[in-house]
């Protein structure tokens, strides 16, 4: 799992709260992807992290997915890019293939799918994609190949236009051994733009699995991780969601909380307060009496203010939500 990125598109958020750690649904983004490797099967993993943010994600995850299965933090001491990162992580794949995730997507591929697409094509790299309108997505891009049903004539990284509709990668990937062994043991490379745009090459066929209507869910942006919270709060990811509020949540009973309003242990809710859903208040947040929360994301420990008017916003500091899950992580 990848989660080695600086997050600058989350800012201000990071980087004092890495990226995979920023809430969804009042957990952890790194939760729910890491349930999805739970549900694929997976019996460990690997999280490649920047070395000085080791200690944090282990006190906040832990050693262990959901699920009981293995988790090693692999450090990452300088920042090498996600094809040198996976380069300098050999010794984990013990010259196996690889799966690997984004620590900051939340999706429903089917991975068992993809790790069996890749051994029926006989790939060095199979990638995950899913058809997108080539006017909205500005992602990467594959073009289906035409000799050969599963593999892809090429990828294309974030080109810069496109129309009608395409196939789009999800960020997850299938890797042989003899890949990574190609990509230099120093210095700076990244996968999707150095490697995979010299794919297909001779003997070294690119694998393409249609992964069809799934769920797919950047948070790399406030925009999209306010959507992501949204989306959770109305039960339309493959993430299980609390619907109840948490431990110790103090609602005044003359507080308005609508359907589809997420609440976390802790948290306080004043007098006259009305929450409208879809809306999340992070775990020891409190609403001061008479505000109106509606289509927001409301952080671990952060404050609305008496009387205020919050929509669709993401409101709080990266510092509290830090000091919340480190609180959260200690009592587990």
């Amino acid at each position: 799992m990848l989660a080695g990125g600086q997050g600058s598109r989350l800012r201000p958020l990071t980087p004092m709260l890495p990226k995979p750690l920023a809430p969804v649904a009042n957990r952890p983004v790194l939760a729910p992807v890491l349930e999805h490797l739970d549900r694929s099967g997976i019996e460990e993993t690997g999280v490649i992290v920047p070395v000085a943010d080791l200690t944090l994600y282990q006190r906040i995850i832990g050693t262990r997915t959901p699920a009981g299965a293995p988790v090693r933090w692999l450090p990452e001491a300088a920042a090498a890019g996600t094809g040198g990162c996976l380069r300098q992580q050999a010794a984990f794949f013990a010259g196996e293939p690889v799966l690997v995730v984004p620590a900051d997507i939340v999706s429903s591929a089917d991975l068992t799918r993809l790790i069996g697409h890749h051994r029926s094509v006989g790939a060095a790299v199979t990638v995950a994609a899913v058809a997108r309108d080539g006017a909205l997505w500005a992602g990467d891009v594959l073009v289906p190949g035409r000799a050969r049903s599963g593999t892809a004539a090429g990828y294309h990284f974030k080109p810069a236009s496109s129309s009608g509709q395409l196939l789009g990668s999800t960020g997850a990937w299938v890797v042989e051994p003899d890949v990574l062994d190609r990509i230099p043991e120093h210095g700076f490379t990244d996968f999707s733009s150095h490697t995979l745009p010299g794919l297909p090459a001779p003997g070294a066929p690119l694998g393409l699995f249609d992964a069809g209507e799934i769920y797919l869910r950047d948070i790399g942006t406030p925009a999209k991780l306010l959507t992501g919270n949204l989306e959770a709060a109305a039960g339309r990811t493959p993430a299980a969601v609390p619907t109840a509020p948490g431990a110790g949540a103090e609602i005044d009973p003359s507080a308005d909380v609508g359907e589809q309003v997420l609440i976390g242990e802790g948290a306080r809710i004043a007098a006259d307060v009305r929450l409208k859903g879809p809306a999340v208040i992070g775990p020891h947040a409190v609403v001061g009496a008479g505000a109106h929360v509606e289509s927001a994301l409301v952080l671990p420990g952060a404050h609305v203010a008496a009387g205020t008017r919050v929509v669709g916003e993401v409101v709080g500091d990266p510092v509290r939500t830090r000091e919340v899950l480190l609180r959260l992580a200690a009592r587990r």
